[in-house]
């Protein structure tokens, strides 16, 4: 899976705030205090003054101190998981006033590392940025380059130093993109950056979205050249489209291939998880390009593609040609989803126990197909009374998932069936087939449930047990509250637990586990209800030793001992209750207060 790939599938399901800067308004812009440092003085330079479209052009931004006072600027924690540096801001103006394009607009952020650079008199220090990442050169023309970076400085009387540049675009012929692809080829795709140095050229795919570098690419993809898919993956054109339709369709197609054709696929309707936002769109890119490149011609072909991987073994290539189906797959399509489905359960009986198996969501492929069933669902496909096969089964559970009772007389019997026995996603869709709240007739299954050797079905048999205003189950979550390690099933028994009003029972619980290293921050989630304050946002250590998290321990069983009937009763101790140590905290814990305040006071170390 390239970079790109894995960036745009974190733009679909990941939920975070776009990180992308501007020299106005931008969150490191509100976060800074420094004001601009006198001397501060930024250079703009490139390789060359003129560039065919498409090619990698290395920006070298270069702040200097040319004043006589040393000063501190800010450059990291801007990078990691973006295909570029978000605290530039870069923009490319045309003679005639265009601006180029954003590619990749709402660019995301996971963080990045990197403290304050320190520059004396007379020093520099060189970002090289490559330009196509920034702004999307399509038309030639000379376009006037401006960068900018906040640097960590507050503007005032003075502002920030920026760049600017200008540098010429032409559209190659077909002779010079075949020149063009052919140097692009010969350079390593390292980009050889060295902190605070110019990089050298190195090769860049993804700016060769100019319809003069289809046929190169083409020709080589063809030849199983990778580095040209990149190419083709981010052109923006139905040539490029059915170029990758030609491809895909090929028996060795591969997963890189396939994802850089479903990225090109209509969205569907009936998700909602696809609906366009006003305020913050992570798809916009994606929208931009499906607008230019997909014609509704190529619907049976991509169809074909997507039913000829959900013959293939490898789960991914499974779940991308479930997700084609999902984008425009029709009800006819619900039998060769369901056949892939049959041969994606059988292997799935070796249960999830380990504290770090993902335990949220059935394994790949068997999600990605229960999508696309249910985007099916939404168009017309109905399944019928007779069902057939592990698949049928599974999606006959999840699809009464949330629809009140009355259940029909076929539900108990498969439920008896299959939701005991079966493998376990087949047992946790039972589950989520039991109406909310669940009556008292399933009671017996979801104590059977919540000791199942699979951590995953555990779990749902928790919000179960949460959700049914019967004590009979607080025993059980205890258990688990007391026993298991996998910070997920915790959590569920632990809300499961205080839904039924466990009280001062689970205080106990989770005061046993203090001495236990990942599971102490969790622990104090829970203690810290005992205190009089609302507030659930604050920080603490994770690291301690374990003379420190025994004391913890320690502490918390002799307090709840001294307290147990007060706490049995209700009460909630104020920060200044004289019955309330620091020591009960330490390291451990912290919350933030109205006002501004920490509790417990935070002493450097």
């Amino acid at each position: 899976m390239n970079r790109r790939l894995a960036l745009a599938l974190a733009a679909l399901f990941l939920a975070v705030l776009p990180a992308q800067a501007s020299d106005e308004g931008s969150w490191w812009n509100a976060c800074a205090t420094n004001p601009v440092p006198a001397g501060a003085v930024v250079h703009l330079t490139s390789d060359r003054p003129e560039y065919f479209i498409g090619e990698n052009v290395l920006l070298h931004f270069t702040l200097e101190n040319a004043g006589t006072k040393p000063f501190e600027a800010s450059f990291g924690s801007d990078y990691r998981g973006s295909p570029r540096h978000l605290r530039f801001h870069i923009q490319a103006t045309r003679a005639d006033g265009i601006v180029a394009a954003d590619p990749y607009p709402h660019a995301i952020c996971m963080g990045g590392l990197g403290g304050p650079l320190a520059l004396k008199p007379g020093e520099q220090h060189v970002s090289s940025l490559p330009l196509m990442r920034y702004c999307q050169i399509e038309e030639p023309g000379t376009y006037t380059i401006r960068v900018a970076h906040d640097f960590g400085w507050q503007e005032g009387e003075r502002k920030r130093p920026v760049g600017d540049i200008q540098l010429a675009f032409r559209a190659p012929t077909p002779e010079e993109a075949e020149q063009v692809v052919a140097r692009m080829e010969a350079l390593s795709d390292d980009s050889n950056s060295s902190w605070g140095k110019p990089s050298k050229d190195y090769a860049d795919f993804s700016g060769l979205r100019h319809p003069a570098y289809l046929e190169p690419l083409l020709r080589r993809a063809r030849m199983g050249e990778h580095r040209a898919l990149e190419g083709l993956e981010e052109m923006p054109s139905s040539e490029a489209t059915a170029a990758l339709l030609e491809l895909a369709g090929a028996a060795d197609a591969n997963l890189a291939l396939v994802a850089a054709l479903e990225r090109r696929l209509p969205l569907p309707p009936e998700n909602k998880r696809f609906a366009p936002r006003d305020d913050f769109d992570p798809l916009l890119a994606r929208r931009r390009l499906i607008a230019r490149s997909w014609k509704p011609e190529f619907a049976p072909a991509a169809r074909a593609v997507a039913t000829n991987l959900l013959t293939r073994s490898d789960p991914a290539l499974v779940a991308l040609g479930a997700l084609i189906l999902r984008d425009i797959g029709t009800p006819n399509d619900a039998k060769t989803l369901f056949e892939a489905l049959d041969r994606a359960l059988p292997p799935l009986h070796s249960p999830r126990t380990k504290p770090d198996d993902n335990i949220l969501d059935f394994p790949q492929p068997v999600r990605e197909l229960v999508e696309a069933l249910n985007m099916l669902q939404a168009r017309g496909f109905a399944l019928g009374d007779g069902l057939s096969g592990n698949g049928q089964i599974l999606f006959y559970f999840l699809s009464l998932a949330g629809i009140p009772p009355p259940r029909p007389d076929s539900w108990r019997q498969n439920f008896e069936a299959h939701g005991v026995s079966g493998n376990y996603p087949l047992r946790e869709a039972a589950l989520c087939s039991i109406p909310v709240p669940p009556p008292p007739e399933c009671f017996p299954f979801i104590l059977h449930a919540i000791e199942d050797p699979d951590l995953g079905v555990a779990r749902r048999a928790c919000t179960l047990a949460g959700q049914s205003s019967d004590a009979q189950f607080l025993p059980p979550l205890l258990d688990i509250v007391a026993t298991e390690h996998h910070e997920w099933l915790l959590h569920e028994a632990t809300e499961a637990a205080t839904q039924l009003h466990a009280g001062f029972p689970l205080l106990a619980a989770w005061a046993d586990r203090l001495n236990e290293e990942k599971l102490c921050y969790q622990a104090f989630d829970t203690l810290g209800t005992v205190m009089d304050f609302t507030s659930r946002s604050g920080g603490g250590r994770t690291d301690l030793p374990r003379a420190e998290r025994l004391a913890l321990r320690r502490a918390w069983k002799e307090f709840l001992a001294i307290h147990e009937k007060e706490i049995r009763a209700g009460k909630r101790f104020a920060t200044n209750d004289p019955a309330i140590s620091t020591h009960l905290f330490g390291r451990a814990r912290y919350w933030n207060l109205p006002g501004g305040t920490v509790w417990p006071p935070q002493t450097a170390e």
